[in-house]
């Protein structure tokens, strides 16, 4: 139980993090202040790691998840149609996070140029 929380709080805080960095690249503008450039790239950073562990942590979680699914999740009561659902949820997730990926490394490479115009470390 503790295991499926925490993969499910992973896939929350990944989900916070892409619309943290969405938010953030829609009021940055760059042509702004070399100090605000300085904090998005700061921002951008964190918001990245938590990202990266979040995404780390769901495919660690989420391995004795599938292997313990039948013995701690299965309902009885939904029978095969709960297999049709995960299909169905993971296939959306997969979507969004691919999605995610794809403006995430648009955003990385507006970030880099940042980060090479104002020399930050």
């Amino acid at each position: 139980m503790t295991n499926n929380y925490s993969h499910d709080i992973a896939t929350a805080f990944l989900a916070v993090s892409g619309i943290t960095m969405w938010m953030l690249s829609r009021v940055y503008r760059v042509s702004a202040s070399e100090e605000a450039g300085r904090y998005f790239v700061s921002i951008y950073r964190d918001v990245v790691t938590v990202a990266k562990v979040s995404l780390a942590w769901i495919v660690i979680a989420g391995v004795p998840r599938i292997l313990f699914y039948r013995q701690y999740e299965w309902s009885d009561m939904a029978g095969g149609l709960q297999v049709v659902a995960i299909i169905i949820k993971h296939i959306v997730m997969f979507l969004l996070v691919g999605s995610g990926v794809v403006y995430w490394a648009k955003l990385d490479k507006t970030v880099r140029s940042l980060e090479r115009q104002y020399r930050v470390l």
